[in-house]
C-alpha cells in the first residue's frame, strides 16, 4: 500500500488507542508501537488490524491492572481484588450462569497480571493433611475441593443426559482436583499453587442457586490475594 492519505488515517486512529494504554507505558512503548503498526500498514494494509486489534483487546487490560495494583500498597490492593470477587459474585447471582464467562475472564485477567503465573507445576508436594493448615482458608479449599469431586461422582449417577454424565462430571472432578493439588503444591511454590486454586473456583462462582460455595469461593480469593505470590521459605 502507497504511504498517502488513507495510511494516514490508519496511523492516527491506531495512535488514539494506545492512549488506551496507562502513562508509563505509552512514555516507554507508545512511539515504537505506532511506528511499527505504520510499517505495517505499508506493507499490507488494512490487514494490519487484524493483528492490532487483538493484540490492544489482550494487553490493554492487563497493563491497565498492573498499573493501577503499582499504585496501591499490599492491603489496597488486597481490598479492590476482594471488591472486584464480591461484584463478580454479585453479577453472578443477579443473572445466573451467563455470568460464568465473566468470572472465568475475570479471574484469568488477575492471574494473567501475576508475571510467574506459569511456573511449572511439577516438582514437590505437601502431604494434603499439611497443606490444609497452612492458613486460616486453606481448610475451607480442601473441603470446597473434596466438595467439587464428590459432586463430580455423584453427577455420574444423577445426570439426566449422556453429556452431563461425562463432562459434567469430569469437570467438577478436574476442577476438584486442582484444587487439592494447588493446596499441596502451595508450600514449595506459591505462585503456580495460587494459580490452580483460584482457577478452581470458578464453578463455585457459577453455583449461583446456593449459597455456600459461593461464599467459600470468596474466602478462598481473600484469603489467597491478601498472602500475596511471593515464594516462602520451604517448610
Amino acid at each position: 500500500m502507497a504511504p498517502g492519505r488513507p495510511a494516514g488515517r490508519h496511523q492516527t486512529l491506531y495512535r488514539a488507542l494506545v492512549t488506551l494504554y496507562p502513562r508509563s507505558f505509552r512514555m516507554d512503548y507508545g512511539e515504537p508501537m505506532v511506528q511499527l503498526f505504520a510499517d505495517r500498514v505499508r506493507d499490507v494494509g488494512a490487514r494490519a488490524w487484524l493483528r492490532a486489534l487483538p493484540d490492544l483487546a489482550r494487553t490493554v487490560p492487563v497493563e491497565r491492572i498492573e498499573a493501577v495494583m503499582s499504585r496501591l500498597g499490599p492491603g489496597a490492593r488486597v481490598l479492590a481484588l476482594a471488591f472486584a470477587v464480591l461484584g463478580a459474585a454479585a453479577v453472578t447471582i443477579g443473572i445466573g450462569a451467563g455470568a460464568v464467562p465473566i468470572i472465568a475472564v475475570a479471574v484469568v485477567a488477575v492471574l494473567v497480571s501475576q508475571r510467574r503465573l506459569f511456573a511449572a507445576l511439577g516438582g514437590e508436594r505437601a502431604p494434603l493433611r499439611h497443606a490444609v493448615v497452612q492458613a486460616w482458608w486453606a481448610p475451607v479449599a480442601g473441603l470446597l475441593g473434596l466438595a467439587m469431586i464428590l459432586a463430580g461422582i455423584g453427577t455420574i449417577f444423577e445426570a439426566h443426559n449422556l453429556g452431563g454424565r461425562i463432562v459434567g462430571s469430569s469437570l467438577l472432578m478436574a476442577f476438584g482436583a486442582a484444587m487439592l493439588f494447588g493446596l499441596m503444591r502451595r508450600p514449595f511454590a506459591r505462585t503456580p499453587g495460587n494459580a490452580a486454586i483460584l482457577l478452581a473456583t470458578v464453578p463455585a462462582m457459577a453455583m449461583f442457586w446456593m449459597i455456600v460455595p459461593p461464599l467459600a469461593a470468596i474466602a478462598i480469593w481473600v484469603g489467597v490475594l491478601a498472602s500475596g505470590f511471593e515464594e516462602p521459605a520451604v517448610v
